[in-house]
């Protein structure tokens, strides 16, 4: 089990699957009340594309602690956040990515594509890229001012950690864009790199405003898995 303070998630070598509240002195039919009331606040809250995440969220109650756990292991990353990091897991592999087209171009250049409006209305085509392996390159060619092949040159391919992506520019607050077009120092430039989530403590937040609003001044809110 680990302990989840009001400001900090405290990391753990598996990912939990749920968070409860203790409540001393409650009943257990009082605990389930709460456990309920829990999962109707967080739902919400919840970010939607298919749905299955929110929909997923289940109360759990006992005597004297009530929570809420959850089937889809990714909503842990979405509550407590996870730092960047490069996906290294893909190289060499075909990933299935749905991205958002609002216009249908994309469906437009290939009609056999899946496509699907998540929840929230958004409308998304499903493409597919492939990771190169470390190391890969390939030839790309070099175009005169006319739009010309003058020759080839060696390139890295698209692997995990290949360079060829600018993800910061040094900042300039007397420019239209905010960038001076210069390369900052703290820029990653690696392909398929996870920019990263910030924690949403969308759950936490549910069960701590439950409480509240039954008069408890506990605040701990506890995260933990594997208890069926």
């Amino acid at each position: 089990m680990l302990r989840v303070n009001d400001d900090t998630v405290v990391a753990t070598p598996s990912v939990p699957d749920r968070m409860f509240m203790k409540a001393p002195g409650l009943t257990t039919n009082d605990c389930k009340q709460l456990a309920y009331a829990v999962v109707l606040t967080a739902r919400p809250m919840i970010p939607k594309l298919s749905g299955r995440a929110a929909q997923g969220l289940k109360p759990v109650w006992g005597a004297g602690w009530f929570g809420v756990k959850w089937d889809q292991p990714y909503l842990w990353y979405q509550e407590a956040g996870i730092r960047p990091f490069t996906m290294t897991k893909l190289a060499g592999k075909v990933i299935p990515m749905w991205i958002d087209d609002p216009t249908g171009e994309e469906h437009r250049k290939n009609p056999k594509a899946k496509q699907r409006t998540t929840v929230s209305g958004r409308r998304q085509v499903l493409i597919f890229r492939r990771a190169a392996k470390p190391g890969e390159r390939k030839r790309t060619p070099i175009r005169n001012a006319q739009g010309g092949i003058t020759g080839y040159k060696s390139v890295p391919k698209s692997y995990p950690g290949a360079p060829g992506r600018i993800a910061y520019r040094r900042y300039s607050p007397t420019t239209p864009s905010g960038s001076t077009g210069k390369i900052a120092q703290r820029n990653v430039g690696v392909r398929w790199r996870h920019p990263g989530l910030t924690g949403r403590g969308m759950v936490q937040h549910a069960l701590q405003s439950v409480a509240a609003d039954a008069g408890m001044r506990e605040k701990t809110v506890y995260a933990t898995y594997g208890r069926g």
